[in-house]
């Protein structure tokens, strides 16, 4: 068995040596937690798993931790990947949902495997996931004053179970202050668009 996590990158110039070092335990814990989880769960199952943990991590691009946009909002893309049914999912742009990998995971065995925008956070409240803010004090602090985003960030886990499966999965939170495209249309990949 075999696991890969990574936290993204931050400016490290910018960051404090405080926030360094628990950055880097915070990985180690996500770390060994992942790996006691594949203990008795498949690779795939592995990856969301330690996904969802770097997701909850404010410390981290992706989930909770995510950059702000250019207008204020916060829109989060997570992606899965599953090595032996070859198969691939993912969320673009989604908005208000605490865990985006989450909502990838469920897309995985539907024939439209990638949702953009209000499609993808529609998709993810007629499945069940609720309302969330991942907006946290920082972020808003570092919108409102304008300043440049610290980096740009991704998270994700590669896994490698005992049954030789291999599995990936990553999230972010984009770079933050990107600009939005007020008349785009998201797609699904089944020639319907959401706006």
């Amino acid at each position: 068995m075999k696991i890969i996590i990574h936290g993204g990158f931050f400016s490290e110039s910018s960051t404090s040596d405080t926030t360094k070092v628990a950055k880097q335990n915070a990985l180690k814990r996500i770390l060994k937690d992942s790996y006691t989880y594949m203990e008795t769960h498949s690779a795939l199952e592995t990856v969301v798993y330690a996904v969802s943990l770097l997701e909850d991590d404010e410390l981290f691009n992706a989930g909770i931790g995510s950059q702000i946009q250019g207008d204020g909002k916060i829109r989060m893309s997570a992606s899965l990947m599953d090595g032996t049914t070859e198969k691939f999912s993912g969320v673009i742009n989604i908005e208000e949902v605490k865990n985006p990998i989450f909502v990838a995971e469920k897309l995985l065995p539907f024939d439209d495997r990638v949702l953009g925008g209000s499609g993808a956070t529609n998709f993810a409240r007629q499945h069940g996931f609720e309302v969330f803010s991942t907006e946290i004090p920082q972020r808003r602090a570092e919108h409102e004053a304008k300043l440049k985003a610290t980096g740009t960030g991704t998270v994700g886990c590669v896994a490698f179970d005992k049954e030789r499966k291999l599995a990936v999965a990553t999230s972010t939170g984009g770079k933050g202050f990107e600009i939005r495209n007020p008349n785009a249309q998201t797609t699904c990949g089944c020639g319907k668009s959401f706006s």
